[in-house]
């Protein structure tokens, strides 16, 4: 897990201000930080300077140390359904998320999600163009255009659910990894007046081993049998 002291001494040699770094730095969730190195923690802080605009999406897309493989940043400000909006638009693309991590910032109503991301089909990411792929995810976050996501669910999943403070609980979904299942998961929530504070998606294996920070209640039982059920289609 990437250490606050080692993400700072990166960010000093940046332009962001010591000022807008240590605030978003404070408090800084493990869901956030887990298995990534510092350089990719400075990168998401740098990602917040200068501070967001009033209507502005902020895309950055750049390779990843993964051969074949792309990392996609989106910062937008925060809404019910915004991580719902940008694993669509992923899978739309027919993009696999290989890890993906994202964290809100309440006092300012920011949210940042970052995702590493395979072409399945090519083993390479050679054929995704980046322009496309940013003003794609821009009109998703923005809610200008809603492409149509496919997934088809590859057997069963095991969902938990464990109660918070505040009328929040940590959800955790273990399921075979498909593209399109971290779309299924944000989107069932989005439909269920939940919001997103933090997630965490990383691959165990074949299964995909997904934890999120929800504020609002989950019904896991429901969830496990959406995931688990039919394809879905949106």
């Amino acid at each position: 897990m990437a250490s606050l002291e080692e993400v700072r001494g990166i960010l000093a040699a940046t332009a962001v201000p010591v000022p807008l770094a240590d605030d978003l730095l404070a408090g800084a969730p493990d869901l956030w930080l887990r298995g990534e190195s510092p350089d990719v923690i400075a990168g998401d802080v740098a990602l917040c300077h200068p501070p967001l605009g009033p209507e502005e999406v902020r895309v950055r897309i750049s390779s990843a140390v993964v051969p074949g493989a792309l990392r996609v940043s989106v910062l937008a400000h925060d809404r019910p359904g915004l991580l719902a909006a940008t694993a669509g638009a992923l899978a739309a693309d027919g993009l696999s998320v290989v890890q993906a991590a994202a964290i809100t910032w309440s006092s300012r109503r920011w949210a940042l999600q970052r995702a590493l991301v395979a072409d399945l089909n090519v083993r390479s990411t050679r054929a995704v163009e980046r322009n496309l792929l940013q003003a794609r995810l821009r009109a998703a976050v923005t809610g200008t255009r809603r492409l149509p996501v496919h997934f088809s669910p590859a057997g069963p999943a095991r969902v938990e659910v464990t109660d918070e403070e505040r009328g929040r609980c940590l959800l955790r979904v273990a399921a075979p990894d498909r593209v399109g299942l971290l779309w299924a998961i944000s989107a069932w929530l989005e439909a269920h007046g939940c919001n997103i504070l933090v997630a965490r998606a990383a691959p165990v294996g074949h299964l995909a081993d997904d934890v999120f920070l929800v504020e609002g209640t989950v019904d896991g039982a429901d969830l496990g049998a959406h995931l688990s059920g039919a394809p879905v289609v949106v």
